[in-house]
């Protein structure tokens, strides 16, 4: 990776959020357009009729539709081409054919994450995009994302670190226990609990059983106790190789899920419930009405039989007005905040990044709390 300043000084605010339609992508649409009064937004997606009616409904001179099908990646470039940058909030497994649709047709890129295994590959076209001169941050959303911030943080504070443990958790006011209810895609969600979870231990990566290693974990008001889980994900990709110098031999990650709808998944899974079924029936119907925390616990060596232990909670509330969860607000928000700065020049590495490598933490979380993130930092 390689600073490029002279670059980043052209860079329009013309931005194409590809799965625009979607649950995240409106998101990341809407707060590009409440950023800045000079952003220009791209909404593209597959489902067109859908899009146009999204756009409609923003009433926005700024912002317009288009349709754009990112398994023909020759088509998309030629959709893409003439923008500063690519914002992805599609399935991951479509984020290799975005890079190189991107790549040819010059444009920066951002994702929200390849689930361990495209993130791998993605970091492969590296050195393709350095001689570029484009920046492509991988994980841009709330886990991967915030997370991998926040533990760039922590190591600054801490120098040393052995571990890194990660957790996400959600406190819904609308959803009774054991209610049947994805929290966010429901592809990812399956993959994410039927995959076998990346963790790092004892310095070296090994894979272990799904939904293995349940925690009842305490978070700050308003989330309370809530279960936890490990699952693939793509911190766990690359912030050991990030954070090895700093001594770093363990790091894994958890999500909060209620027992009861991992139990019923599964049953459905097994009595083959198509995707398209399950995403139905698990579908939300209530105005969103949450709270989420993303937290990353920073465990340094031992010092005179003693360490030190940094725990560092990012919460995100609900946004009836936008129509999202707490979920959606985390995960869209950082997607738009770090495209921005590649466009103003706060990020200025070439190359493909994970965002613990790229991504500058003092602006980044200022511009979390501009939109009403807020963080605990506490240290025993």
């Amino acid at each position: 990776m390689r600073p490029d300043p002279d670059r980043s000084l052209s860079i329009p605010r013309r931005f194409v959020v590809l799965g625009a339609a979607g649950t995240i992508g409106r998101i990341v649409v809407r707060d590009l357009l409440a950023s800045h009064r000079s952003n220009r937004v791209v909404c593209a997606d597959i489902n067109e009729e859908r899009t146009r009616a999204f756009t409609a409904d923003l009433g926005s001179s700024r912002v317009s539709a288009a349709k754009a099908d990112v398994t023909a990646p020759a088509r998309l470039a030629r959709v893409l081409r003439g923008y500063g940058i690519v914002i992805n909030c599609t399935q991951h497994a479509h984020n290799l054919a975005v890079m190189h649709a991107a790549l040819e047709a010059r444009l920066h890129y951002v994702d929200l994450g390849g689930l361990f295994t495209w993130t791998r590959r993605q970091l492969r076209m590296g050195q393709a995009f350095e001689r570029a001169g484009l920046t492509a941050i991988l994980g841009m959303g709330c886990a991967p994302g915030i997370t991998n911030v926040l533990s760039r943080l922590a190591v600054e504070r801490l120098g040393r670190v052995e571990r890194l443990e990660i957790k996400v958790a959600t406190a819904d006011r609308n959803l009774a226990a054991n209610a049947f209810v994805f929290a966010y895609s429901p592809q990812t969600v399956i993959e994410e609990l039927t995959l076998r979870p990346w963790v790092f231990a004892r310095g070296r990566f090994r894979t272990v059983a799904p939904r293995s290693g349940w925690e009842l974990v305490s978070f700050p008001p308003p989330i309370g106790q809530r279960w936890v889980v490990r699952t693939r994900h793509s911190e766990v990709a690359t912030l050991p190789n990030t954070f090895k110098s700093a001594g770093l031999q363990m790091c894994d990650f958890k999500v909060g899920f209620d027992r009861g709808f991992v139990r019923d998944l599964i049953r459905r899974l097994r009595d083959r419930h198509t995707l398209r079924e399950l995403a139905q029936i698990g579908q939300r119907t209530s105005s969103p009405n949450d709270d989420e925390v993303s937290r990353v616990v920073a465990i340094g060596p031992k010092e005179n039989s003693t360490r030190r232990v940094m725990t560092i909670d990012c919460f995100a509330t609900a946004r009836p007005d936008w129509h999202a969860s707490a979920g959606d607000v985390d995960t869209g928000v950082p997607a738009s905040i770090v495209a921005q700065m590649i466009t103003t020049g706060a990020i200025v590495m070439r190359g493909v990044m994970p965002p613990e490598v790229a991504v500058p933490v003092t602006p980044f979380l200022a511009a979390l709390a501009a939109r009403g993130l807020r963080m605990i930092v506490s240290e025993s």
